[in-house]
This record gives structure tokens, C-alpha cells and sequence, in this order.
């Protein structure tokens, strides 16, 4: 069991600067690459995992998203860690924002998966399918406890499938551990013109992470209200189900249904 399974989840097109960082990094690795094309979420990275643990001589797995920008030299480093689950955070739709979410002892509640290290063996005792978007966790915190609970999608969300498997391992007592370094995206502002010469396509990058302004919970009007309550968090409480407290409106938005306002107390 000495060989690296690198994961490309790509759906159908990679960045060529993005390829060239990640073999850099494997360089002088005894390394294969598990390669998806044009599936959907979750089975481009379903497909290729399952693939990977089926393979004996694999040891450790590494998801590498096809648009990331990745710091030079940082593998090495992940593998020092000699930690069972490892990622780097990264600006997800723009500079200021992040995919990690910390708990008060600094591992992760959740990070994303464009850049991670995970042990086979984590992999090989997590439920089948590993990869999921139809379940996702709602947080909400109240004076000094974060509660998590699981709600079951009743249609598609993008993404998602991170934030479960941070949180499934968080509750098994494995959570995820963040490196301090940090990566980047790339992103697609427009493709190259055709039939001529000049046709590289116009793309930009986004490095600037702002710790625990996870997209999708925090807005810039609510991003101090919502470290303040980070800051406040002492204890974590993770249900298997929604908690007497919580209701859903008729938009599948969470409230509290004992009369307090949800966004003050969060």
C-alpha cells in the first residue's frame, strides 16, 4: 500500500495551470490519477473514489478540483501532518470568502474539497455512497452552543456534498483538519474567440480567503454578527434529527417556533 490515488472530479474541462501545479506536487510520488469526465454531482467524484478503494495498493486519496490554484510545496506539507483527513481552504465564488468553517479548537466543521488528503481507511468505513447532495446539515447558534442538524433536500442544490462529509466525520470525532496555507480558483470570465491566432481564454483568480465567511450562511451585512457568535460557541450539539425548536417556512427556510427572532440569536 504505497501508492497516492488523486481524484479529479472534473466535469468535463480542467485548467492546464491547474494540472501543471498538481504534478509539480506529485513529483518523485508513486502516484495514479483517477480521472472523472463529464459526470454530474455527486458521481464525479462517486465514480473515481469508489474506483480508488477498490485499488490495494492505494493508501491515501487526494481530491484535487480541476480549477484550484495551489500553493507550491503543499502536499508535503499535508503529509507531515500525519493527520487522517487534511484540506486547504480557498476563496469559493469571490475574494473575502471561504469554504472552512472552524471550530473553536481550530479543526473544521466543514471545508471544501478542492484540495484534500484523506487515509483509505477513512474512506473505507464511511456509508457507501461517500459522496451525497441530498442531505445537508442547518446551523444555528444560540448564546454559547452551535447546533447542527441533517435535513433531507426535496430538490437540487449546488453542491453541498462537502459540507455533509465534514460534517459526518466531525460527529464520528474525526474532523477535518484545515493547513494553515491557503489555495486559490480559478475562474472563467470568457472563452478564447475562435479561428485565430490569440484565442487564450480570459481567466482570473481568486487567493483572498476570509476566515469563516463560508458562502451561502454569510453575507457582508452579517459577516461581524456572525463571527461575534462564533467567538461566543463553547459547546457544539450535533442532532440526528431537527431539534424541537426549529420549524421550516413554506420556502424550506429554518426558524424558531418558541417566538425568538432565528437571525438575532444566530
Amino acid at each position: 500500500m504505497d501508492k497516492l490515488a488523486v481524484i479529479v472530479p472534473s466535469r468535463g474541462l480542467m485548467y492546464s495551470q491547474t494540472l501543471e501545479e498538481l504534478l509539480g506536487e506529485l513529483d518523485g510520488l508513486n502516484y495514479e490519477i483517477f480521472w472523472a469526465h463529464e459526470k454530474s454531482l455527486p458521481e464525479c467524484f462517486n465514480e473515481p473514489t469508489e474506483r480508488a478503494l477498490a485499488d490495494p495498493d492505494v493508501f491515501a486519496l487526494l481530491f484535487c478540483e480541476d480549477d484550484m490554484i495551489i500553493p507550491e510545496g503543499i502536499l508535503q506539507e499535508m503529509f507531515e501532518r500525519n493527520y487522517p483527513v487534511v484540506a486547504l481552504d480557498y476563496p469559493f465564488q469571490q475574494d473575502g470568502d471561504s469554504t472552512v468553517l472552524h471550530d473553536p479548537k481550530g479543526f473544521a466543521y466543514w471545508t471544501g474539497t478542492g484540495f484534500m488528503l484523506v487515509a483509505k481507511q477513512v474512506l473505507e468505513n464511511m456509508e457507501k455512497p461517500i459522496w451525497r447532495t441530498d442531505t445537508t446539515f442547518d446551523p444555528f447558534v444560540d448564546k454559547d452552543t452551535i447546533h447542527f442538524w441533517p435535513r433531507k433536500l426535496n430538490k437540487v442544490y449546488y453542491g453541498l456534498h462537502d459540507l455533509r462529509f465534514g460534517l459526518v466525520l466531525y460527529s464520528a470525532g474525526l474532523p477535518i483538519f484545515p493547513m494553515v496555507r491557503t489555495a486559490g480558483q480559478r475562474k472563467l470570465n470568457k472563452l478564447g474567440e475562435k479561428h485565430t491566432n490569440n484565442g487564450a481564454h480570459d481567466i482570473y483568480e481568486i487567493t483572498e480567503v476570509g476566515r469563516d465567511l463560508v458562502s451561502g450562511m454569510i453575507t457582508p451585512e452579517n459577516a461581524d454578527m456572525f463571527r461575534g457568535a462564533l467567538n461566543r460557541i463553547r459547546n457544539i450539539k450535533i442532532w440526528e434529527e431537527t431539534p424541537p425548536f426549529i420549524s421550516y417556512d413554506d420556502k424550506d427556510q429554518p426558524y424558531l417556533n418558541d417566538g425568538r427572532k432565528y437571525e438575532t440569536v444566530l
